[in-house]
């Protein structure tokens, strides 16, 4: 069926939960088959295979197959109970079954935790300790901490008030930034840029910023910047790129920043395509100039790229940009315009054309033309009207 069967084998591995992570050469995620582990002389034997197009295969293009053993996932999260807080440490997916849990308020040791017995589900286990704080502490902005020692290793998670009392302080936050249409559209590539903010520059520095995609680990043409300050403020910033042709498959894009000592902190672009357009075009004019409004709406929230372009005769290739806005709110979706004016005496000559890219894609939807040839034989008006504001008239709209 066109397809090549790569395979790959791990051996010799402790405990048994392991998971492969497969990409092309340029980080591209695959969809593997893993199968379950395999017990031999107390160790672990794995193998996962992954279909490949026999042209690329043929083609001599790269592969990557890695595999990881699971750590444990430690989350700390806070919530209000009656007249306490209560602090829930998490830690899932981890094995072998021992491990040792540690609270501390500031750096002092605590105790009256409850901890439960760890769960297994999968050769896997999961556990959970909570600690109940007193309001008159929490309100305190005391910071508590969670030690968790596994095979040898110490996971530690912070949480203090913080200004949403069901959620735990955070020491940075992160912006993510989605591509530029235009960019899109004019370098044939898409770049996200992922920001986090501190106040305190040691958390900055030592904070990871990692990119997913769909769910996959990306470390491929992801640029990293150093710590800079502004405004008492201490930010660092990770630059990810994709081809045209990458980012067709991107569905989701996850940015996050992760802490030894802190939970994660993530935001997520969710990528719409294919979502339904409609233009329309309105014409205005005004002393010597003709100004026209282009108009796309859409069901979901979308960015777009578009320009305009004039012609008498043949399409022209060239575009200038309009005066877009930003999307805006409207009862049944989302709704973006451009502003274009060009001269009367153009406009006795020439085609005017607005074209749309949604982001992600360099195909246009089909453009509007409008020109005056397009208008003969239709009357327009002009009315004015004391209003409530002295200073502004009422005008008609021509709408196509």
């Amino acid at each position: 069926d066109n397809t090549v069967t790569v395979g790959c084998l791990a051996l010799d591995f402790f405990p048994s939960h392991l998971e492969f992570n497969w990409a092309s050469a340029h980080g591209i995620s695959l969809n593997p088959v893993q199968y379950p582990s395999v017990p031999k002389n107390n160790k672990y034997t794995k193998v996962s295979v992954v279909k490949l197009l026999k042209s690329d295969w043929d083609a001599k293009h790269s592969f990557n197959c890695s595999a990881a053993l699971s750590t444990p996932k430690v989350t700390l999260l806070s919530a209000p109970k009656e007249d306490t807080q209560a602090l829930v440490c998490t830690i899932e997916d981890y094995a072998p079954k021992q491990l040792n849990i540690k609270w501390k308020k500031n750096s002092d040791d605590v105790s009256g935790n409850t901890d439960w017995k760890p769960e297994s589900s999968g050769g896997m286990y999961s556990a959970v300790s909570i600690l109940n704080v007193k309001n008159t502490d929490w309100d305190n902005r005391d910071v508590y901490t969670c030690e968790v020692t596994h095979a040898g290793t110490q996971y530690i998670k912070k949480a203090s008030k913080g200004t949403d009392p069901l959620q735990s302080l955070s020491p940075i936050t992160v912006t993510l930034t989605q591509p530029s249409p235009k960019e899109i559209f004019s370098n044939k590539e898409a770049k996200l840029e992922c920001v986090i903010t501190g106040q305190e520059q040691s958390i900055v520095d030592d904070t990871k910023i990692m990119w997913q995609i769909d769910g996959q680990n990306v470390t491929e043409n992801v640029t990293p910047s150093a710590t800079q300050s502004s405004s008492g403020q201490y930010s660092k910033t990770s630059m990810m790129t994709r081809s045209y042709t990458e980012w067709l498959g991107v569905t989701k894009v996850r940015c996050s920043a992760e802490g030894n000592d802190m939970t994660p902190v993530v935001q997520d672009l969710t990528v719409h395509k294919g979502v339904h357009v409609l233009q329309e075009d309105a014409i205005k004019e005004a002393g010597n100039e003709i100004t026209l409004v282009c108009l796309v709406t859409s069901s979901k929230l979308q960015d777009y790229y578009i320009a305009w372009s004039e012609h008498t005769g043949e399409k022209s290739s060239e575009y200038t940009n309009g005066v877009n806005s930003p999307p805006q709110k409207t009862k049944t979706g989302y709704s973006v315009t451009s502003v274009y004016t060009i001269t009367k005496e153009k406009w006795n000559t020439h085609k005017v054309r607005c074209y749309v890219w949604p982001a992600g894609s360099t195909v246009h939807m089909d453009p509007k033309e409008v020109s005056k040839v397009t208008h003969a034989g239709t009357q327009y008006i002009k009315k004015a009207s004391k209003g409530t504001d002295p200073l502004q008239s009422l005008c008609n709209t021509v709408v196509l």
